[in-house]
């Protein structure tokens, strides 16, 4: 099993990058590989739960929120980015925690490959 870290610094509506990011993640587990996601700056718009999608439009959170209650994926978004952009504790989604760079620095060590969305 390889280990996957993945820097997600794009936010889930800026197109393109967003949807190569959550495919990569999709794929990775799909094959039996551990993911951790560390969503920092604008992506920590991902641990949302409170989004508010027009009718008819995709949300991609929820594929990422799909991807956090997953057995072999650990999604945190970064404490400090968050709380700039207004994201407590209690608007995120479940299986997504806050968390600081020093856990995303103990993944780069533990994982096998590194990626980064921006």
């Amino acid at each position: 099993m390889i280990q996957l870290a993945i820097l997600l610094s794009t936010g889930p509506d800026q197109g393109v990058v967003t949807e190569h990011a959550l495919g990569t993640i999709e794929t990775a587990l799909a094959h039996g590989h551990a993911v951790f996601v560390f969503c920092y700056g604008d992506g920590t718009a991902f641990g949302r739960i409170d989004r508010d999608i027009p009718q008819g439009e995709t949300d991609h959170v929820l594929r990422l929120h799909d991807c956090a209650n997953h057995d072999q994926c650990r999604v945190v978004a970064c404490i400090t980015a968050a709380e700039r952009r207004g994201l407590t504790a209690e608007a995120l989604a479940p299986g997504i925690r806050l968390a600081g760079l020093g856990e995303w620095t103990e993944a780069v060590i533990e994982s096998d490959r590194v990626v980064q969305f921006q």
